[in-house]
């Protein structure tokens, strides 16, 4: 092994004047480079980070840090030939970081007096410790203190040191300090096991981190071993979990480093927290039916569970692992191919795969098994052999909740919030919320815990549609506007249109409307909170003739032809000027529409057109047969929308494929990985990136602003499905989400160091 834990990259070696010994492989490691920065209100507006740091405190605040994402090479000091150019220097390094002996200190005298220091750091900046009665060491998690047995009970110092950081790492993530899932329950999406062993690993990889920079063996604790197949199969099967597990053991390790430097470690007050609680206790789901189903599926036994909706023609098969259809993870004696041909004879249409948990867990409330039958199987050959009934009806009689496909805060056109709803198979909803809740909302994505915003939503959601059933007086029209009948019929015309950005000139979105017995009207100019609501709309073409009908109210109810001028604050000559312009952008557009609608195509083009089409479908379909089903999902996706980016659900995250998971990887900052199993449609490896589901509201307004018109494709059926899918929105450069405006904070450490890196 190596005598320090110095690495150091090629070229800060070249610089120093040593080289690389020949042969040598390095270390692969993430870096994050923090060398942009955007100004909050103008994203057009970036700066260096050398320029950053020339502001003002005060000027900092303006600007959010923009993160590159870097892959690099790291060489341990011994792969050098700093031994050889510089052996005092070496010497210096290893007698300062090198193991105990090679510091010349005592191993017991070095972990005693480190450990001893952590632990009265601990006590007086981060959390209470307590001296171990039954002389084991663990982590109270409700009332928050760390017991430590006393040195006599351990064979070795280093044990202690091991037993000593674990605990403390595991102290970061009270839901008081970085909220990690799996410390306490939360009541969250995730399952409460799912989120403990996940916690787990992070635990486990910080406590290492910690124990290498102090010269100590890192271990694994025999509870760790026996969740290690678990772990694999996760990391396999998600390819979304590291960034989440990174983030994680880096916020850990960095709380931990900043406890011991003597920074205080405050609690976050826990006046939100029970309010998160009090508003989940209200509308809790129940999940009895998944957490019995998830103790069924076996390795040995072959056996599984299949939730049969017949009324949908749709199966969920719940196996003991390999439900990814990305991932080859398959069960012996398990054939997913057998089992959906089996299911397609019975007559189901759409055949969906699961694992008892994780990243592709079944985990539905009771309520949606209503009217579903479930039983136990097993394969035999192609057939399916029904081994027993599971009785589900007392269950579903205590559910009564629904899911969402969409929750958002929106403002009305006097400014007002409102909680808007889309309910899974209905109309949407809004309802203004109480002030409180409006607090809870925004605060909890403040704090930067995607889990708990993503459950307050939930339950903010719920609380409202539960209200609106009681009560359908509370139901607010956002889509609509106060104009009459007879004004609504005299808009024959609406187009709404974002105009092209000039020479200190940004551009603007814009609504032009043929009004019936008027002459052209200028364009009046049309909020991001109203072009945000085109895209939620119902009714699209309504709701673009309300709007209309409140822009140009005056227009309609006074019966002139005049307008209300765009800016204040211009003179009589630049407004005149601004008009005409507007005008002509406003004639400009409804030429390009008249042309659209004179270049219809005559039948005879259609029928040749559509032989040509079908022609090229056959060859695809000839060239796609190998393609895996998602894969062929997201190509025929891709063809009805060529010019979008598409954003594909996989169960908790959305990804990308191709060209469009190269484009989000350069804008987004995150990986690009191409698969080992899976190839394109080319022959070639597969390009994939993504995030997890709960950032497309981070993710989302950066793909907006970089000018690519995004397509969502969600699940049509119940979440982490990669079975069927359809573009559930089109978002368009112009778009704001409403994540959007809460302020993103940096607290990310930026090393500018040339020297060795730990």
């Amino acid at each position: 092994g190596y005598k320090t834990n110095l690495y150091t990259l090629f070229s800060e070696a070249k610089k120093r004047g040593e080289s690389v010994k020949g042969s040598e492989k390095g270390v692969p490691f993430i870096w994050y480079s923090w060398n942009e920065y955007v100004n909050k209100e103008n994203p057009e507006d970036k700066i260096s980070r050398t320029d950053y740091l020339k502001l003002t405190a005060e000027q900092q605040e303006q600007y959010k840090g923009v993160r590159s994402r870097e892959m690099r090479i790291l060489f341990n000091i011994d792969q050098t030939t700093l031994p050889f150019v510089a052996k005092e220097a070496y010497a210096s390094v290893v007698s300062e970081h090198g193991s105990a002996e090679d510091r010349g200190v005592a191993n017991s005298n070095l972990a005693a007096i480190t450990v001893n220091d952590m632990l009265l750091k601990a006590r007086e900046n981060m959390v209470d410790v307590r001296m171990s009665d039954n002389g084991i060491a663990f982590y109270h998690k409700r009332e928050d203190y760390v017991s430590i047995p006393s040195e006599e009970n351990y064979d070795s110092p280093d044990d202690r040191a091991r037993d000593v950081v674990a605990q403390l790492i595991s102290a970061t993530g009270h839901p008081q300090r970085l909220n990690r899932e799996g410390i306490m329950a939360q009541g969250g999406k995730m399952t409460t096991d799912d989120a403990t062993r996940q916690n787990a690993l992070v635990n486990e990889l910080a406590t290492g981190v910690r124990l290498l920079s102090m010269g100590i063996q890192a271990k694994l604790s025999p509870e760790s071993m026996k969740m290690v197949d678990y772990w694999e199969r996760e990391l396999k099967e998600n390819p979304c979990l590291i960034d989440s597990i990174e983030t994680d053991v880096n916020q850990a390790v960095d709380m931990l480093e900043r406890m011991e430097k003597g920074e205080k470690i405050e609690k976050k007050p826990s006046l939100t927290d029970q309010r998160i609680d009090a508003l989940h206790e209200s509308v809790n789901k129940h999940y009895y039916i998944a957490d019995e189903i998830r103790n069924i599926p076996n390795r040995d036994t072959k056996e599984m569970v299949i939730v049969r909706d017949k009324a949908g023609k749709t199966a969920d098969v719940i196996l003991p692992a390999g439900a990814s259809l990305t991932v080859d993870n398959e069960v012996p004696g398990m054939n997913k191919t057998r089992i959906e041909s089996a299911l397609k004879k019975e007559g189901f249409d759409t055949v969906k795969f699961f694992n008892p948990d994780g990243i592709h867990g079944y985990h539905p409330d009771d309520s949606r098994f209503e009217d579903k039958e479930v039983c136990v199987s097993r394969l035999i050959n192609w057939n399916l052999k029904e081994l027993a009934q599971i009785d589900v009806s007392e269950a579903i009689k205590r559910s009564g909740s629904i899911d969402f496909e969409k929750i958002l805060m929106l403002k009305d056109d006097a400014g007002k919030w409102v909680m808007y709803m889309k309910p899974q198979n209905e109309t949407s909803i809004a309802i203004y919320p109480d002030k409180n809740d409006v607090s809870l909302f925004f605060n909890t994505i403040r704090e930067g815990n995607d889990e708990k915003s993503e459950q307050v939503r939930f339950d903010m959601a719920q609380k409202y549609y539960n209200q609106f059933k009681d009560n359908s007086a509370l139901k607010v029209e956002l889509f609509k506007s106060d104009a009459t009948a007879e004004e609504l019929s005299r808009i024959e015309r609406v187009n709404i249109f974002k105009t092209k950005e000039q020479e200190n000139k940004p551009s603007r979105l814009l609504c032009i409307a043929k009004i019936a017995g008027m002459e052209k009207i200028p364009p009046r100019e049309v909020s991001q909170e109203q072009w945000q609501r085109l895209w939620l709309a119902d009714d699209m073409r309504d709701f673009k003739t309300h709007l209309a009908a409140t822009l140009f109210a005056d227009v309609l109810r006074q019966g002139k032809t005049e307008s209300v001028g765009l800016g204040t604050d211009k003179n009589e000559q630049e407004a005149q000027t601004e008009s005409r312009e507007q005008t002509q952008q406003a004639a400009f557009q409804e030429d390009n529409d008249r042309q659209e609608a004179e270049q219809k195509e005559s039948a005879e083009e259609k029928e040749k057109q559509q032989k040509k089409a079908d022609k090229e479908a056959s060859e695809e379909e000839a060239k796609t047969a190998t393609l895996s089903p998602m894969l062929r999902q997201f190509l025929d996706l891709k063809k009805k929308h060529p010019d979008a980016l598409l954003l594909f659900r996989c169960g908790d995250c959305y990804e990308t494929y191709k060209e469009d998971a190269e484009k989000s990887s350069k804008i987004l900052g995150i990986t690009l990985t191409k698969s080992t199993k899976n190839m394109d449609d080319k022959g070639k490896p597969l390009a994939m990136a993504g995030f997890p589901y709960h950032a497309l509201d981070i993710y989302l307004p950066k793909l907006i602003r970089a000018g690519e018109r995004v397509a969502i494709c969600d699940q049509l059926e119940a979440p982490r499905q990669t079975t069927r899918r359809s573009i559930s929105e089109l978002v368009s450069p112009g778009i704001a989400s409403q994540q959007e405006q809460t302020d993103q904070k940096q607290g990310v450490r930026h090393e500018e160091s040339q020297g060795f890196h730990r």
